[in-house]
């Protein structure tokens, strides 16, 4: 698993989870998407509780090889004639300038993927490059050399990609009499600051649950692993020449 990761960027668990899990997660998700007003879905006991997940901390534990930190955990159901997603990268960093330190997506198909309603399209490798998020955005999900097709899984796999592996959604007919339940939560490698997620209070909120339900990795929801996001985002889109320049070593005593 681990050379394939480091080599491909990604491992696929077909049918990891079991029915009851399956069918709990199912039901909290579809609270989640007819909630009003939304809710974010790490509120939800069910959907949150997947974070620290036994098997999927294990899993994620080899990977990170020590200590690492959550960062979001999204849920959906994609219903039939739901639109695609073009091709896109989640490595978190600003600017993008290196992959010096690993962020996974986990991926849960709650009831696999069939070849109906959208297959999930990447390109393994391409995980070792820093580029913007949407650099490849404009191709839409046209087909890009080396590309997988993921359109034949179990209900209950789990696959688990680098974040900044480039991947796409791309929307498919039928799936009428069964939409698609979705889950995707997202880990960070601790050793540098990572980019903050939107939903303020979130780590603490999830600190406090984990460490109720007898958890014992409160280490994951770390405050201080994290800088502001937004502010981040104002700073890059003013920085001018080659961002090196603006390092202490750099300066001109």
């Amino acid at each position: 698993m681990l050379e394939a990761f480091q080599d491909q960027g990604y491992v696929v668990f077909p049918g990891f989870l079991d029915k009851a899990e399956i069918d709990t997660l199912k039901a909290a998700v579809d609270r989640h998407v007819s909630a009003q007003p939304r809710r974010h879905a790490y509120e939800d006991e069910h959907i949150g509780a997947l974070i620290w997940h036994p098997r999927v901390s294990e899993m994620v534990d080899e990977l990170m090889g020590g200590r690492y930190v959550f960062h979001h955990i999204h849920a959906a159901r994609h219903d039939a004639g739901m639109e695609g997603v073009s091709w896109h990268q989640d490595y978190e960093q600003y600017p993008q300038t290196n992959r010096s330190h690993l962020m996974v997506h986990v991926f849960f198909y709650l009831n696999g993927l069939n070849g109906t309603i959208g297959d999930l399209l990447f390109v393994p490798g391409s995980h070792r490059f820093a580029t913007d998020s949407h650099a490849l955005t404009f191709l839409g999900d046209s087909d890009l050399p080396g590309m997988v097709t993921v359109d034949d899984v179990p209900p209950g796999s789990v696959l688990i990609v680098h974040s900044g592996m480039w991947h796409a959604r791309r929307a498919k007919p039928g799936g009428e009499d069964s939409p698609r339940w979705f889950v995707d939560a997202s880990y960070c490698q601790s050793g540098v600051r990572w980019p903050s997620y939107r939903a303020s209070g979130m780590l603490a909120d999830l600190r406090g649950r984990h460490v109720a339900a007898g958890g014992t990795r409160p280490w994951l929801f770390d405050e201080s692993q994290f800088f502001d996001a937004a502010r981040a985002r104002e700073l890059s889109g003013s920085l001018e020449g080659s961002v090196l320049l603006d390092l202490p070593q750099w300066k001109t005593p």
